[in-house]
């Protein structure tokens, strides 16, 4: 591919709403994937834009205030849409299944907090096309809200021109759906993510040692510091007491090796439970602890 076309598919990409690094190293069909949903991402701000555009110009009746009211609205409307689409993706890092169901990350799955987004965006999506059917279909009168249900009420133009709308809205959503079914993109991110987390877990585990360590090199200075007067003291009085205390409190006072504990088989993630091994014994092995052998 060309340097030019290249660069306008790269520029789609960071569009969608991924992370581009893992796109990037994917195959050119997930990346096509990501690029058509980043020109429905510009497609919606040009919507957005042009539908508060045309709508500000009924209340201002001024160029400045109604380009401005139109950049800030396709912007803040589009940064919502663009969370809602990267938070639908599947669950990339290892967690407990309390219900025992296998699932795949290719599947679709409606739940609330599923169809809490697509509600939210197919609303969006209405509110969007609402002052577009007005610019396309009838012209605006001093009763703009009148003219919007009159249009949606009367003419299946605009019901039309709603649903395109709509559908530009969800259909991001479903090419998201069908780049699981692809088995490269969210697979590579996963394991990006998960290396990543080990490894930071890895450094908190090793700043846990450096901190515990230094606080028992501390303590045992410390406490060598309140000692030794007395000990100076013994010293002088009995040698041999002193020797004595001295080796105890020496053979005390070791800077110990600190291994953080882990309570589980997979940290960090803490989904699997060590497996704890029971040293099952026989029956002869019971009737000999009740009944002791003696000579």
């Amino acid at each position: 591919m060309s340097s030019l076309p290249k660069g306008i598919r790269n520029s789609l990409c960071k569009f969608s709403g991924e992370d581009f690094a893992v796109i990037r190293i994917c195959s050119s069909k997930v990346q096509l994937y990501f690029s058509v949903i980043g020109l429905f991402v510009l497609l919606i701000l040009l919507c957005c834009f042009l539908s508060a555009l045309y709508f500000t110009e009924h209340l201002f009746h001024n160029a400045i205030a109604d380009i401005g009211v139109g950049i800030i609205w396709g912007y803040i409307v589009t940064n919502l849409y663009v969370l809602l689409l990267y938070t639908i993706t599947p669950s990339l890092l290892p967690k407990k299944d309390r219900k025992k169901k296998n699932k795949t990350t290719k599947s679709f799955e409606l739940n609330f907090s599923m169809a809490l987004r697509i509600g939210l965006v197919i609303l969006l999506a209405m509110i969007t096309a609402q002052p577009l059917n007005i610019f396309l279909l009838k012209p605006a009168t001093q009763a703009f809200a009148f003219d919007i249900r009159n249009l949606l009420t009367n003419d299946f133009r605009s019901r039309f021109i709603t649903v395109i709308v709509v559908a530009i809205f969800l259909l991001p959503i479903y090419l998201k759906y069908s780049i699981r079914k692809l088995g490269e993109f969210y697979e590579k991110k996963a394991e990006i993510k998960k290396r990543i987390i080990e490894d930071d877990y890895k450094e908190f585990k090793k700043k846990y040692k450096q901190i515990i360590e230094d606080k028992i090199s501390n303590y045992n200075k410390s406490v060598w510091e309140n000692l030794m007067p007395f000990l100076t003291k013994l010293e002088q009085l009995n040698t041999i007491d002193y020797q004595k205390h001295f080796t105890e409190i020496k053979n005390e006072l070791v800077l110990e090796k600190i291994e953080k504990y882990e309570y589980w088989a997979n940290p960090p993630f803490r989904t699997i439970h060590k497996s704890k091994t029971k040293n099952v014994l026989s029956e002869q092995d019971l009737l000999n602890h009740i009944y002791p052998e003696t000579d």
